[in-house]
């Protein structure tokens, strides 16, 4: 087979990973969404100040303390997510369904009796299970472009010996070797070339992401003479994530042998953590209820990465090769950042309110470590060093309304609104995330439907690989999810 020349004079350092770990991973995993039930999506999550709904174990767990009896709950939920992409004048879309439990818990009430001295009216024990975010998606990109991703394999190839680079290179630039994409320029490997080494090239990338966070939450809490509410909350956070990259480029150039070539990444993540939550509710006349609440830094102790990589090639001579890397995995631990949120609600003739909540967080305060068990010393001192320069403090506002309109039947309305949490100078776009939601609830003595509507809209930054060679794909996601809770008290 004829070898194409190419004298790359890109001094780059390569952008696609053969580690899995990353600060992109450890924002993921820190940038959290309002979520539990129907109610509390309906008004946007500003519930930190209002209470007995079993959301708030996971926001501000003084609002167990509003429960005046037992009750239990159960929220299914049906998630459509849409993304759409412009690449070289090029647009494409595409989507994705679920259907998830958003919330399941029980809260017992223990009140004091009726001759008790007491000031302490209550007390609370709660257990629950909030799905915190949801990471079903998936996007799509097409163009044409004159640059390759080959590019990239020749490059991080460079001074490594033929016979060395799939063992040194086994998840990236290995595979391309093996499937001619790329070859050596000489014997010792001084410098590598690529099969798509002029004209233009049909780019598809798809990127499918499936799975959750989740916390399941045990909290207690006391009321004090009707006034004050606090509360506590020990939450044991879950990850799921899975992730499928496929790459492919076709080549329009007729003098070309090679026809195209697919490079496909997968990524598996697991993780267990632990978080602590406290809360307060100060009801200083009967209209105003003000509520603040911490939560701590969470450390997630237990996180495993386990990723492989394929690669295939067809030629013009019919020709097809193929190669996969071995099985990758690593052990390490993340911490993600702590919240302070303050709450402010106003009753209205005890028909209506309207609610507020505003949340700080600092996502600098993410940070990646190695894991005594993972035989690895490595310090992630690079990636915790770049996302204290990309990330930043955020400041998000939530703010919702409910009013009752005829006997047991509430309607709502809400809004939030969830700074980007990238610098200025970090990203092309830096719009913040918006969420528009509403719902409708019949509650009676007994038991309480509930239902709620969310969608909201962001915009992210994306490069295909390296973004010296190939410019922003912004992706344009809208979620919307249909929320049903079903509730009894006892």
């Amino acid at each position: 087979m004829k070898q194409v020349l190419l004298v790359l004079v890109i001094l780059m350092s390569f952008s696609i990973q053969s580690k899995a770990q990353t600060e992109e991973d450890a924002l993921r995993y820190s940038f959290l969404d309002f979520g539990g039930t129907a109610r509390y999506n309906s008004v946007a999550g500003a519930f930190g100040a209002l209470g007995a709904d079993l959301s708030v174990l996971s926001v501000n767990p003084a609002g167990m303390a509003r429960f005046k009896s037992s009750e239990w709950s159960i929220t299914p939920q049906i998630g459509l997510q849409n993304s759409s992409t412009q690449f070289m004048g090029t647009n494409a879309t595409n989507g994705h369904e679920s259907f998830v439990i958003g919330n399941i818990g029980i809260v017992g009430v223990i009140k004091a009796g009726r001759e008790s001295a007491s000031l302490w009216k209550s007390i609370q024990f709660g257990l629950s299970y909030n799905r915190l975010a949801n990471f079903n998606e998936r996007t799509s990109i097409s163009g044409i472009s004159d640059t390759s991703m080959s590019y990239v394999f020749a490059a991080q190839a460079r001074g490594i010996h033929p016979d060395d680079i799939y063992e040194s290179l086994s998840f990236t630039s290995g595979l391309a070797y093996d499937t001619y994409v790329i070859d050596p320029g000489d014997s010792s490997g001084n410098y590598y070339t690529t099969q798509m080494y002029q004209g233009e090239f049909n780019h598809r990338h798809t990127i499918t992401r499936k799975g959750h966070m989740g916390e399941t939450a045990i909290a207690m809490s006391g009321n004090f003479n009707n006034k004050i509410y606090i509360g506590g909350t020990i939450g044991f956070p879950t990850i799921r994530f899975r992730q499928e990259k496929n790459h492919t480029e076709t080549a329009l150039n007729d003098s070309l042998e090679i026809e195209h070539f697919s490079y496909n990444e997968y990524l598996t993540t697991r993780g267990n953590g632990v978080n602590a939550k406290l809360g307060i509710i100060v009801l200083p006349t009967t209209w105003l209820r003000i509520g603040a609440a911490y939560h701590t830094a969470t450390k997630f102790y237990y996180m495993k990465d386990n990723w492989s990589s394929s690669m295939t090639s067809k030629f013009k001579d019919g020709e097809t090769y193929s190669s996969n890397s071995p099985d990758g995995s690593f052990l390490f631990k993340l911490r993600t950042p702590g919240r302070l949120i303050g709450s402010l609600s106003v009753i209205i003739a005890r028909k209506a309110m309207i609610s507020a909540d505003y949340e700080y967080i600092d996502y600098a305060g993410s940070a990646l470590s190695s894991h005594p068990f993972s035989g690895s010393s490595y310090n992630f001192s690079n990636e915790n060093n770049t996302g204290d320069i990309n990330f930043r403090a955020t400041h998000n506002i939530r703010i919702g309304s409910e009013i009752k309109i005829a006997g047991p039947v509430y309607t709502r309305l809400g809004f939030a609104y969830y700074q980007n949490p990238y610098n200025l100078t970090a990203v092309e776009n830096n719009d913040a995330k918006l969420t528009y939601s509403g719902g409708l609830g019949y509650r009676v003595k007994s038991f309480y439907i509930d239902f709620a509507v969310t969608s909201s809209t962001l915009t992210e930054d994306y490069y295909m690989y390296d973004p010296i060679l190939v410019g922003n794909t912004p992706i344009k996601k809208s979620n919307t999810n249909l929320i049903f809770t079903f509730g009894r008290k006892f």
